[in-house]
């Protein structure tokens, strides 16, 4: 570690040396998203290095440092790993983080995960007769979104403050910053599916209050899986990509069904440049207000070239997404985490709905010639089937 790095963790350890205790290395403890873990040297543990290594710290990095302390051992800092090395020697951090662009995810795609994850026609069909142009939903639209659920330990109440995209029976899929960029006293809970209108349930129709719809299903988080290579800083935002694991199957209605992800090299080739794109959600992001009523929003997506002249410090590369920079609509319209999806006609000339991109950052919201930035998923597809399970 250089010499700052001692400095903000012995800094960190300071703040907090009346709860630390000595004699806890190698014993069990929990992360700050809750994985099991071993409390060992930060030499050890590859997540905390690599955070470290960031040129810039920001709140957030400080934040889940000092909630992984677990104590001290022959006076140096311990912090709670969920993939500790094992104890073996562990060769010297580079003196710069290798360069953000480089496909560090670049794992062999398992076939055997990929058939977890639906294709058309049992993904991306809605059933409702979508009107170009509208911003609230029908009850039926967009039937994967998410909303995910989190509970405030200092006051013991519960909300929502992320979107997110069901991409199997078990699975969803959302940003890594609303797993770990929260409030340290928030916990990730929950996953609701099936919602419309925030304040009641069940949804009915505003034309025949007697023709309802399915009540939401809320169902436990039992795992949390943020992209191991997320980075969060002043400058720039990269594998901005989780995947929630949910306690027990969803059931598939009219008002809860998978999106489809681009599977296919097709797919994978595919350039939305100046591609109709659409994003749905409640509005919600971790401080700002919510809309009552499920929303949607059409963005056209933009070159990395037009990206980057926005945004010249991000680091804008092929594994981001931009869209939007009309006036007046964004992703603000949507949810952080939530679904940026591409139409695709089948072969039978039915509209399917794949998942382009994840809403992960932006600047000016609705303003002209200012897009989002989001995740893109073609190029987290590998990462994906790795890190699934029946």
């Amino acid at each position: 570690m250089t010499g700052n790095q001692i400095i903000i963790l012995v800094a960190l350890i300071s703040l907090v040396s009346v709860t630390v205790v000595e004699g806890q290395y190698r014993s069990t403890c929990r992360t700050p998203i809750n994985e099991p873990g071993l409390c060992v040297f930060v030499s050890e543990c590859s997540f905390i290095r690599r955070v470290l290594q960031k040129p810039i710290l920001d709140n957030n990095d400080i934040r889940y440092i000092e909630a992984s302390r677990c104590g001290v051992h022959e006076k140096k800092p311990l912090v709670c790993c969920a993939e500790p090395s094992g104890g073996a020697p562990v060769e010297p951090a580079p003196s710069t983080p290798p360069a953000i662009s480089k496909r560090v995810d670049n794992l062999p795609l398992n076939v055997d995960k990929l058939r977890l994850l639906p294709r058309a026609p049992s993904c991306g069909i809605q059933y409702s007769d979508r009107i170009v142009g509208g911003e609230r939903t029908k009850i039926d639209e967009y039937p994967w979104t998410a909303r995910i659920q989190h509970i405030d330990k200092r006051s013991n109440n519960y909300g929502f403050h992320c979107g997110g995209s069901l991409i199997n029976e078990l699975y969803v899929l959302t940003a890594a910053h609303c797993i770990l960029s929260l409030p340290k006293s928030w916990t990730v809970t929950a996953v609701r599916l099936g919602e419309w209108d925030t304040s009641v349930d069940p949804d009915c129709d505003e034309l025949d209050p007697t023709d309802c719809y399915d009540p939401v299903q809320d169902i436990q988080v039992t795992k949390s899986v943020p992209h191991e290579n997320y980075v969060s800083g002043k400058t720039e935002v990269q594998n901005d990509i989780a995947l929630l694991r949910l306690a027990q199957k969803v059931r598939y209605s009219d008002t809860v069904m998978p999106i489809c992800l681009p599977l296919d090299d097709l797919a994978a080739r595919r350039s939305y440049e100046s591609t109709k794109l659409f994003v749905a959600g409640w509005g919600q992001t971790e401080t700002d207000r919510s809309s009552r009523y499920k929303l949607f929003v059409a963005v056209n997506g933009v070159s990395e070239e037009t990206c980057r002249k926005q945004y010249p410090m991000a680091n804008i590369n092929d594994r981001l997404l931009c869209a939007g920079g009309e006036a007046g609509k964004d992703s603000c319209k949507g949810d952080s985490g939530g679904p940026l999806m591409d139409v695709v006609a089948s072969e039978q000339g039915q509209a399917v709905y794949y998942l382009a991109g994840v809403v992960s950052f932006g600047r000016q919201c609705g303003t002209r010639d200012v897009p989002g930035v989001y995740t893109k998923v073609t190029k987290f597809v590998n990462w994906i089937s790795n890190n699934i399970d029946p």
